[in-house]
């Protein structure tokens, strides 16, 4: 989230804390503070919002209230929102690529490098990453800096197009997102807008059920040794009875899977645990007949009333223990 809102813009990264910066601040002033920090789950004796969430761009206009002027508080509302700032035009990485090439060496990097045989953790690589992030920010403070005087300054002289960067995602949701996001209408109603908030509020609720399931390219596979191997002796089961604790009992079943996603072992057996709760233990809890499909079991018709009947058939037949 961060790194995608630098490139499409923003001046800061747009993390978690901003959406309930902005949700804090909205509810501010049109709720009683009780209310607010019972919202934002904020003890009242710490001052939290006052502290750490009050948006520090002031939205009122002090300089047109000053010389007694029409203020322009909507407009300054919508550019302080959650105190965030955007430019289109500016991206993550802003620095010129002549810049890169011109840039001398970092003496102490060079010298890490030079030494990098004794540095086990490769604590080089981490240095000049961390001057490349500096660079980078202080380019993008400069810009956001400067930008106003400099669009003063351009005034009426021809400056170039701005092209907006191609929306090439591979979630769809994301895709849909993003396009509704920075690609909206100008002529947009009050109604037409409210619709598409509400359509991105659904999408971000789906990109967030999204998860990432076990990557074909990460499963390990291991080299087939050169062995000899007697033509009566017999070959390992590939489907044994009873199961590495790390394996999930509903996947092995599965014949939709690869043999590889079939008999994977998770690292530890917590997240095998959070894998068939989220995936398997909701489905089968709508189930009146569960069988069990395993390829031994499946052979033998076994079913299973409730969850809890196949969770203790698990552990005691395939040695996989569940959680209650």
């Amino acid at each position: 989230m961060a790194r995608q809102s630098l490139d499409a813009g923003e001046e800061n990264p747009i993390e978690p804390k901003a959406w309930c910066r902005g949700a804090a601040n909205a509810a501010n002033g049109n709720a009683s503070d009780a209310v607010r920090d019972q919202m934002m789950r904020h003890d009242p004796k710490w001052a939290t919002f006052n502290s750490a969430y009050i948006n520090e761009k002031v939205g009122f206009h002090l300089q047109n209230a000053f010389l007694d002027e029409p203020t322009e508080d909507s407009l300054l509302g919508m550019l302080s929102h959650i105190g965030l700032m955007r430019d289109p035009r500016a991206s993550k990485d802003m620095v010129p690529h002549e810049v890169w090439e011109m840039m001398p060496p970092d003496s102490g990097i060079a010298a890490l490098e030079a030494e990098r045989a004794q540095l086990k953790g490769g604590q080089y690589g981490s240095k000049e990453a961390q001057r490349k992030n500096t660079i980078r920010r202080a380019y993008k403070e400069d810009f956001f800096h400067n930008r106003p005087t400099w669009d003063i300054e351009a005034d009426g002289q021809e400056e170039e197009e701005y092209v907006e960067p191609a929306i090439d995602l591979y979630i769809p949701e994301r895709a849909e997102l993003a396009e509704i996001l920075y690609n909206q209408p100008d002529n947009l109603s009050s109604t037409e807008l409210l619709k598409l908030r509400i359509q991105a509020a659904e999408l971000m609720v789906a990109l967030c059920g999204k998860r990432e399931t076990v990557k074909r390219n990460r499963i390990p596979r291991r080299a087939r040794a050169d062995v000899t191997v007697k033509e009566e002796s017999p070959g390992p089961d590939p489907f044994p009875l009873l199961m590495d604790r790390k394996q999930c009992p509903r996947c092995i079943g599965d014949e939709t899977l690869s043999y590889e996603e079939r008999t994977f072992k998770y690292c530890r057996r917590a997240v095998m645990y959070d894998h068939f709760d989220k995936k398997h233990a909701q489905q089968l809890g709508g189930v009146k007949q569960m069988p069990c499909n395993h390829p031994k079991c499946r052979r033998e018709a076994l079913e299973f009333k409730h969850l809890n009947h196949f969770k203790n058939h698990v552990e005691r037949v395939h040695g996989v223990k569940l959680r209650a």
